[in-house]
Parts: C-alpha cells; sequence; structure tokens
C-alpha cells in the first residue's frame, strides 16, 4: 500500500503562500448539524438504531437509516411538520454528510444559486430531484407503524444500544415522571380525554372547586406522557416513555416501564430511582429493590397514616441541626485595576444602602434531620426501609415539614435530600420539551403518529446530549437548542493550505487578511490558483443520471 503522509508545517506552509507558493486550498467548516451527523455516521450509531426500527413495508426501498437520519434532521430544526423536508434537507447539514453518490450540492456557475443533486433510493426517478426522498414518504413510514411498535422500539433496542455506546454512567440516578400534553379540542384526536386542570396544570375536579377556584380552572384535552429520564453527569437521557389516556394512572405505567428496562439492559444498571409522591406504592417500591436491586427515593404523603407514624416516632429519636450557610462575597479578580476595584466597592456599598431587608418569613435558617432506619409500620412493603423526617426552620419562627423515604441505607441524614433535589431535572426537561422542541404541536390526529412524533423528539434529544458529552461541552446540555444551536455554530471555520506534503490550518478572518496582505506578484499567483479552485467547485463532474435533466434550484418553488 502507498501511503503519502502530509505533515503540519505552519510556520513553513504560510511563509510560502505569503510568496504566492501552495499546491491547494480547502475550505472546512464545523457546522452544527452536519457535525452532528458526522459523528453519527463516524460512531456508526445511525446504523445500530435503524436495524430494529419498525416498519410497515414489505418491500423497503428508503433504507430505514435514511428514514431515522431525516425525522432527526426535522426535530433538530424544531420541525414537526413533514412539509417543511424540503427546505430542511437543502438548507441543512444532513445533505453535506451524506455521501455525494447520494447527494450533493452546487452552485450554479451562471445564476450562482444553490441546486441539489439526489440520487435517491431507487430507479423510478424521471425528474430530478431535490431531496433523496419524498415528505410523503417520511410521513407514512412513521403514520403506519402503530404506536405499540414505536414505544417498544424505543423502550428495547434503543436502550440496548444506548447502553452499549455507554450512555448510562455507573451512578446509575433515574427519575421516573408523568406530564400531560395538551391538543387542540378535537375528539378526533385518537385516544385523547377531556379534564379539567388549575392554573398550575394539574387535574382537578371541577364538581368539588369552589367558585373563585372554578374561575381559575381551564378545560383541556389531552394525553398522559409518562418518562424515565437517567441524569448522566450534567446531560440526560431518556430512558423510556410511554403515551396513554390523560385518565389513566402513571404509577402503574411507570413501574411497568422500569420492570421493562430492566429487562431490556439487565439489573445494575438503574441503581436509584427518584419519584414524585404521586408514585408512592409500597408493593412496586418491594418490588424494586427485592426483584430488580433499584433503591427507590420517594416524599411520603401528609395524609398517609404513615406520616403520622413516621412523626411520632421522630418525637423519640434525636434530631441533627443544620444551619444554612450564607455564601461568602465573590472575591475580585486579582488582576483587577485598582481603580476599577474601588468603583466596584462604592457599588456595593450604594446597593446594600438601597437593599430592602427581605422578608423574615422567606430567610430559611436551618434545617433538622431525624434519621429513622429500620422503619416497618408499612405493611404494604415487604423491604426494609429508611425515613429521613426534615423539619426547615425560618426566621420568623415558622417550619416547614417534610419526610422523605428510602430503601437506600443512607450514612448522612443530608444526603436523601440532596439526591431528591435532583428531581427537579425531568421538570425542566418537561418545560424545554414543549416549549422549546414543540413536542406537542401534532399536525396529525392519529395516535400513531403523535407517538412516533414523541419517540422521535426524545431520541433526537438524547442523541443530542450525547453530541455535547462526547464533545466534552456538558456545560450546554441544559440549555434550549437554540442556545446549543447558537454555540456549536461557533466552532472554527478555517481554510486549510497544501504546500509540499505539508499544510496549515488558518481561521477564516486570518486568511482573508494574509490574502489582503500579498504583494502583487505572489497576490497574482494566489489569485489564479483560487480560480481553478472557483471553477472546480461551480462545475463540477455531471453524474450520469444528471444528464439531459433539468436542474432544480432552492429558489424553485415547485
Amino acid at each position: 500500500m502507498d501511503l503519502s503522509l502530509i505533515e503540519h508545517h505552519p510556520q513553513r506552509v504560510l511563509e510560502d503562500f505569503r510568496q504566492g507558493e501552495f499546491d491547494q486550498i480547502e475550505i472546512i467548516g464545523e457546522a452544527d448539524e452536519k457535525a452532528f451527523f458526522e459523528l453519527c455516521w463516524r460512531e456508526k450509531i445511525l446504523l445500530a438504531l435503524a436495524e430494529a426500527m419498525p416498519t410497515a413495508r414489505q418491500k423497503v426501498e428508503v433504507p430505514l437509516w435514511f428514514i431515522l437520519a431525516a425525522n432527526l434532521s426535522l426535530k433538530l430544526h424544531v420541525e414537526m411538520s413533514f412539509l417543511a423536508w424540503e427546505r430542511v434537507c437543502q438548507c441543512g447539514g444532513l445533505l453535506s454528510a451524506l455521501d455525494p453518490k447520494i447527494a450533493a450540492k452546487h452552485l450554479d456557475p451562471q445564476t450562482k444559486a444553490l441546486w441539489i443533486q439526489c440520487t435517491g433510493f431507487n430507479q423510478k426517478n424521471r425528474y430530478a430531484r431535490t431531496t433523496p426522498c419524498d415528505q410523503d414518504t417520511l410521513r407514512k413510514a412513521l403514520k403506519d407503524v402503530a404506536a405499540e411498535r414505536w414505544l417498544t422500539w424505543f423502550n428495547t433496542a434503543v436502550q440496548q444500544v444506548f447502553r452499549r455506546y455507554g450512555f448510562f454512567d455507573p451512578e446509575g440516578i433515574f427519575i421516573g415522571d408523568a406530564s400531560y400534553l395538551f391538543v387542540p379540542d378535537n375528539p378526533a384526536y385518537e385516544g385523547s380525554v377531556v379534564l379539567w386542570f388549575d392554573a398550575h396544570n394539574h387535574p382537578v375536579d371541577y364538581d368539588k372547586l369552589s367558585p373563585e377556584e372554578r374561575k381559575k380552572a381551564h378545560r383541556e384535552r389531552c394525553y398522559k406522557w409518562v418518562s424515565l429520564l437517567h441524569v448522566r453527569q450534567g446531560a440526560h437521557v431518556y430512558a423510556a416513555a410511554a403515551v396513554v389516556s390523560g385518565k389513566a394512572h402513571e404509577a402503574p405505567v411507570l413501574f411497568g416501564l422500569v420492570e421493562q428496562f430492566v429487562q431490556t439492559v439487565g439489573k445494575g444498571v438503574m441503581k436509584l430511582l427518584i419519584l414524585d409522591r404521586g408514585f408512592i406504592d409500597g408493593e412496586n417500591l418491594s418490588r424494586c429493590k427485592a426483584q430488580w436491586g433499584i433503591d427507590v427515593l420517594i416524599p411520603l404523603k401528609r395524609k398517609m397514616d404513615l406520616w403520622t407514624d413516621a412523626w411520632a416516632l421522630g418525637q423519640r429519636e434525636p434530631w441533627q441541626v443544620v444551619p444554612v450557610a450564607v455564601p461568602p462575597p465573590r472575591p475580585a479578580p486579582a488582576h483587577q485595576p485598582q481603580d476599577v476595584r474601588r468603583r466596584e466597592q462604592k457599588r456595593q456599598a450604594t446597593l446594600a444602602a438601597r437593599r430592602v431587608a427581605p422578608d423574615p418569613a422567606t430567610v430559611q435558617t436551618q434545617t433538622e434531620y431525624c434519621p429513622i432506619r429500620g422503619f416497618n409500620s408499612w405493611s404494604e412493603a415487604t423491604v426494609p426501609l429508611n425515613v429521613v423526617l426534615m423539619r426547615d426552620r425560618y426566621a420568623d419562627g415558622h417550619a416547614d415539614e417534610w419526610a422523605l423515604i428510602s430503601t437506600r441505607a443512607y450514612s448522612q441524614a443530608q444526603q436523601p435530600q440532596q439526591d431528591y433535589r435532583v428531581r427537579t431535572d425531568i421538570e425542566e426537561r418537561h418545560r424545554q420539551l414543549k416549549c422549546f422542541y414543540d413536542l406537542t404541536r401534532f399536525g396529525s390526529r392519529e395516535f400513531s403518529a403523535i407517538v412516533a412524533q414523541v419517540v422521535m423528539v426524545l431520541l433526537s434529544y438524547t442523541l443530542r446530549q450525547w453530541q455535547l458529552w462526547k464533545h466534552h461541552q456538558e456545560v450546554l446540555a441544559r440549555r434550549a437548542p437554540d442556545a446549543i444551536h447558537r454555540a456549536l455554530n461557533l466552532r472554527k471555520e478555517y481554510v486549510v493550505i497544501y504546500h509540499q506534503r505539508a499544510y496549515t490550518e488558518l481561521p477564516l478572518v486570518q486568511f482573508t487578511r494574509e490574502v489582503l496582505e500579498l504583494e502583487p506578484e505572489p497576490r497574482a499567483k494566489a489569485l489564479a490558483k483560487i480560480k481553478q479552485l472557483e471553477q472546480s467547485m461551480l462545475n463540477p463532474e455531471p453524474e450520469p443520471w444528471t444528464v439531459n435533466r433539468p436542474r432544480r434550484s432552492l429558489l424553485d418553488s415547485s
């Protein structure tokens, strides 16, 4: 095998370029979506996910990996309508990441308009294509598959791929919760129901509300979405999901997802399951610990006899008092000039003089803990339980009481409270997916299409998180999609200069400056070579299938 090595010699290549001597120039840009799909191809994760992807077709003409990639591209652009496929395909980064034999972009040498060459995946084309497949193909590929098959695929085959690619970390912290998906008040939405909700979107019994409460209540048609979320350091992985009727109770659905997850990826992946008090169930908590080796952390309800028993025991047990630490003021930077430091001190003094004293009822002074190990008052539970009673005291003297129960034997009384604070992560994911990813903007009223959309949004969200931690950018994982997109698109765009088996990389701005500073003779030599590069871009060799066929520009409306 003949190997040709090109070494990185930035200074030598740059000096030669300033004399007009170079062999080739290449423009490289690392745009967001293109980088995402290039990572997927390089790691072969889309092929792995598509192996078991459900389809209703007897003859699969468009590969399932492309159906999956196209749907992920739509979701990355926050597009729920398949009518946006042509625009997303032509303007996004998916085509740039594909093999040029499947699709390629070029500039028209006369009009300078960008036009697309797509071969498609069969021999039925009679006209030039602007997308590798039609939007109707994508729509039917999702709609024609039963909802249960989509959920089974996501909850089993997808999770097996996730585990194979290291999506689950050793800490094994998972959160379970349910949320409502509101849809237009149209009975054609299959499986939807109408419920009353309060101002905080919690379901209520309208007949039991007071006249004042009824003024704030609103009627919504909805589904219920139950999900398992894995907290992976600063990122998140959706480990299971279900979409059911809004009237269905979420507890049996969630514990069914937990059982399915353990059967799919094995024991030991999920180690701690954090739940809200709506899922409290002694029998299922015992199953999690005894059968699957999963510890559960959940708060107690005040109306339960268990609450009364625990607080009665707490009167005889010792309590730990932990004062609320006041964070120290942020120190000034060591390199800060003296005049800037004096201005900042004066500003802080002015703010302190204007600051209004906070309400004592909102100033927490201390937290008291009472751990009770070996709690056995709950007849439904067949495994040892541990309870932590907590009392938050405030400056005005009042206290808020609450309690956490867990099958895990914590060594420190404060640790259960610290773990339970993670539970708000899933509520924030609900907010992000609904508000920023348009999760509930369903274009179809068929239940199969609705479930497929939920699955694709959760999958695209999780793969985006995977991209971030692969690039060591977990700091972006909690941001909204627009903020992530802007941050990733700031990745460098540069020009590569080759000369005599060596190369250098220059940021686009620096390359522009270097060109403008060239002397007349070297500039003329560089200009001639750049013109050759331009002609190769504007006049690519035509593919055999495009001969004698009209070109179609991005500007065409048809």
